[in-house]
């Protein structure tokens, strides 16, 4: 059932307010048909306190598929085709006009009305008393409702801030006729994306324990839950307040900023109910990770170099919202939409990112760019070969492969191939292109775990902590991997603090990392000296992987890859300056030992006429034993020294570049894992403000077309406007 049929049943219960505005070239747009208005109080009764809701998720389809558009055509990942609309073309060369149908700022008001008049009017104080496993408590009735009603309007304000940049008007108030429409529009504040940001912030962070209410970790009222996609509609206020938190540390260049998004995101992650879950209701996303879920070639192939298309495993699964079974896992929050194109709202993306199914003589009207292969094809694709005691660590160059696998990007990470296909057809001049993951979810896929987990790691860097981030593209994370690779170089008890709020038990969360060995220091290079990881190619319900493993490989031998400098360059972990560095104490003399025995009282044994004397081999015994321990505290003495100079002075010196090359990397990933999901656009915006330079944006961009090189050097051309009411 989706959300428009459940909207429809809905419309007799109530009658709508149907007035357009007159003046203000209908920027503003009070809802029309898409909220039902009655007397003022009519949100107190159930019924219509629900339709009104979904009548609001099933408005998210006006702007699902230009949120797509808007975030992946003006990226680097993708290209306009010459057979594309002329609307389409003017988002990717950043041209848009006026008249552009994407270009329609009315929609999202009609959108922020109609939650408004909801805010302004549900009865949020309405409870009943239920029972549960341990106590008796108040049900608050329609706080879940309130609250995501909440979350969606700051989430069509961050879009419109990512789409205009300024001159927003910020409208909180339900406008119930022309006269409101007008005062409304005069009075507004206007915003530009970093006033909504900091607006959006103040006004969800009241409400984020209400989340975490019984029974409110997501609404499930009839009509919408279980396997209900319009469930998927609600947006958690915990992604969306991460979401604000991350744009604001980026546009004002304040880590700060970005570990409260970092928090933010694992509170999602992690979350489960107040009440320990005596409800049985935790929401459909609890304790989300990022599982086994990735593409690889079958162990025939790498034992063979034998390469065939059948080895490399597929993922749509990943991007279905049909029902909630393997890829509940995955998919977050989507906007459920028509599954055919003759009715309602249909996905358009899934005719403009692949070949017209209905008519197959149109081609796509959207391709990947040559940097989209680029980012896929350079990647290396590592594996760990294991058959009995023969072991290998396996890279597939692009000899190992036949043209055909050449030609459909099978070489580098395999997300690529696993989503996108192209050929000529035999039966006519055009190209067939089909990609998975605009085509397979009906709906617009909004939040999925793999995005999550990579907003994450751009936090955790951003906030400095580059080693954590890293293990999320590496290792996976659980409580060893963070306390062994990320707390043991915390410098003060505040980022100590920070990091321990990460909760990864090994109770729950599990990586192929099993354990640690001592340090392994080789001498003169111990400041480099992560502990040796064991791993187990079958480790015991494994739910973490690095999300890089996710397509290039790496399996159970992430760290060995690692530290290799084939992904990570350990190099820039090295300091420049080493002065001070500890002196290794192991170097000790007998006469060394000698000296410190006789402090400690241990006499040396004297040799007997009898070498098969008792009393002497347990006093030799016992000397030995002494001489190893002295030996091993000096030994650990000196590690903990080099830790120690490592954490206070090494590391500040390196922790600039380390930032740079997990931002790198962090780039690579996005463009590997979220490519023609609508993020592109904004991910690289946030690079660019954090790094103080538009350039960087702008020379991504410039991949797929030159002329547009100088003109994003300026931020404000990244932005539209329409009618000189809004925008740039």
């Amino acid at each position: 059932m989706t959300i428009k049929r459940i909207y429809i049943a809905a419309v007799p219960l109530a009658f709508f307010f149907c007035a357009y505005l007159s003046s203000c070239d209908d920027m503003l747009d009070m809802g029309n048909v898409d909220v039902m208005y009655a007397d003022k109080n009519h949100l107190t009764e159930g019924n219509d306190t629900v339709n009104s809701f979904v009548g609001i998720l099933a408005q998210l389809q006006k702007v699902a598929v230009r949120t797509n558009l808007f975030g992946e055509l003006r990226g680097d990942l993708v290209k306009v085709n010459s057979n594309a609309r002329v609307d389409l073309k003017e988002i990717s060369n950043f041209t848009v006009k006026d008249g552009n149908q994407y270009n329609s700022p009315r929609d999202y008001y009609a959108i922020i009305n109609n939650c408004n008049y909801y805010l302004a009017n549900a009865d949020t104080a309405l409870f009943e008393s239920r029972y549960g496993a341990h106590n008796t408590y108040d049900f608050y009735v329609f706080r879940a409702e309130w609250t995501a009603v909440r979350a969606i309007r700051a989430w069509v304000y961050l879009q419109l801030g990512q789409i205009y940049g300024s001159g927003i008007p910020l409208v909180t108030d339900p406008i119930l006729s022309i006269i409101d429409a007008d005062d409304a529009l005069a009075n507004a504040p206007k915003k530009n994306l970093a006033g909504i940001c900091e607006y959006f912030i103040n006004d969800l962070k009241p409400y984020v324990e209400w989340f975490a209410y019984p029974y409110h970790g997501n609404p499930s009222h009839h009509g919408y839950k279980n396997d209900s996609p319009s469930r998927m509609s609600v947006i958690p206020i915990q992604l969306i307040l991460g979401d604000l938190y991350l744009w604001r540390s980026s546009i004002n260049q304040n880590p700060a900023d970005a570990r409260e998004a970092a928090k933010c995101y694992y509170d999602y992650l992690d979350w489960v109910p107040s009440d320990g879950g005596i409800t049985n209701d935790n929401g459909y996303k609890v304790r989300n990770t990022t599982g086994n879920s990735k593409c690889f070639w079958k162990h025939s192939c790498l034992s063979s170099n034998n390469y065939t298309k059948s080895g490399a495993s597929f993922y749509k699964s990943w991007f279905s919202t049909s029902k909630f079974g393997s890829a509940k896992d995955e998919v977050i929050s989507a906007i459920a939409m028509e599954s055919t194109s003759g009715l309602g709202f249909y996905n358009d993306l899934r005719k403009l990112y692949c070949y017209d199914m209905e008519h197959e003589d149109v081609e796509a009207s959207i391709s990947p760019s040559k940097a989209c292969f680029d980012y896929s094809d350079k990647s290396l694709y590592f594996e760990q070969y294991k058959s009995g005691s023969y072991e290998k660590l396996v890279m597939v160059n692009a000899f190992d492969l036949k043209e055909e696998l050449l030609n459909g990007h099978y070489l580098g990470d395999l997300r690529l191939p696993s989503t996108f296909s192209q050929e000529q057809r035999t039966d006519h001049d055009n190209l067939s292109q089909f990609i998975e993951k605009c085509y397979t979810p009906v709906d617009v896929v909004l939040y999925r775990t793999g995005d999550v987990y990579l907003r994450l790691a751009e936090a955790l860097n951003y906030a400095g902590f580059p080693k954590f981030a890293l293990a999320i593209l590496t290792t996976g994370l659980d409580a060893l991997v963070i306390e062994n690779e990320v707390l043991a170089y915390c410098t003060n008890a505040v980022d100590s603090a920070f990091v321990e709020y990460f909760d990864f038990p090994t109770s729950y969360y599990q990586t192929r990392v099993l354990s640690y060995s001592p340090y392994t220091a080789v001498k003169g290079m111990e400041y480099l000296a992560v502990p040796t990881t064991y791993y187990s190619s079958d480790a015991f319900e494994v739910n973490q992987i690095g999300l890089h493993s996710r397509g290039c490989g790496l399996g159970m031998r992430t760290q060995l890859v690692m530290e290799s400098g084939l992904y990570y360059p350990t190099d820039i972990d090295v300091p420049t300056d080493m002065s001070g560095y500890p002196v290794d104490l192991t170097d000790c003399t007998d006469d060394e030992f000698k000296a410190f025995a006789k402090s400690q009282g241990i006499v040396e044994p004297l040799a007997k006429d009898y070498a098969t004397n008792r009393e002497y081999q347990n006093a030799v015994e016992q000397y030995r034993l002494n001489y190893q321990t002295f030996y091993s505290e000096k030994r650990n003495e000196y590690l903990n020294n080099c830790l120690t100079w490592y954490k206070t002075k090494g590391l500040q010196q390196v922790k600039e570049a380390q930032i740079a090359a997990v931002d790198s990397l962090l780039d690579v990933e996005q463009a590997l894992e979220t490519c023609f999901e609508g993020f592109r656009f904004g991910d690289l915006m946030r690079a660019a403000y954090r790094k103080g330079d538009p350039s960087y944006l702008a020379q991504k961009v410039a991949k797929r077309d030159t002329a547009l090189l100088g003109i994003l050097s300026n931020f404000d051309n990244c932005f539209i406007s329409w009618n000189g009411q809004i925008g740039k």
